[in-house]
């Protein structure tokens, strides 16, 4: 594992490493309240992927990520309140967890986690947008193009 996250204690270590699980399900229940199975399936292909395609001094993040990434993933998914905006409260809840745990890495390091996971998100969020454009209101693909952009680390 990275050098900043080895640093960590057990609950910080847990709280960043959960980040991509965090941020995949808020994109995924922030157009329609659902996580669907494409959603789902483009998280967890995503995080594998990253573990090669991110910045480098993020891979070994991301391995260490890929190695938990299904099962947090399915851990929170579980947790999810039944409506749709106390499933994105939740969902942020846990993203302010991940600030103070920010805080104490290397500034570089934690921008370039910050700038990932966001992208992250992104990509999550797009990968049901056919089944958004063509079947739901104008308004969510108004939303898409504006961009989906979730607070992470304060920014």
């Amino acid at each position: 594992m990275a050098k900043e996250i080895d640093r960590l204690d057990e609950i910080d270590r847990g709280i960043i490493l959960r980040a991509p699980a965090v941020v995949a399900l808020l994109a995924a229940v922030s157009d329609d309240g659902i996580v669907s199975e494409d959603e789902k399936a483009a998280a967890i292909k995503l995080a594998h992927f990253r573990t090669y395609t991110s910045k480098p001094i993020l891979h070994n993040y991301y391995k260490e990520v890929d190695k938990c990434f299904v099962e947090n993933f399915e851990s929170i998914l579980a947790q999810l309140p039944e409506d749709w905006k106390e499933k994105e409260r939740f969902l942020e809840n846990r993203l302010t967890n991940l600030d103070p745990v920010l805080q104490k890495i290397d500034s570089v390091y934690a921008e370039e986690l910050i700038t990932s996971l966001k992208s992250f998100a992104k990509h999550v969020f797009k990968s049901n947008s056919n089944f958004l454009q063509n079947f739901l209101l104008p308004i969510f693909t108004i939303k898409m193009n504006d961009g989906f952009d979730p607070k992470i680390g304060g920014r």
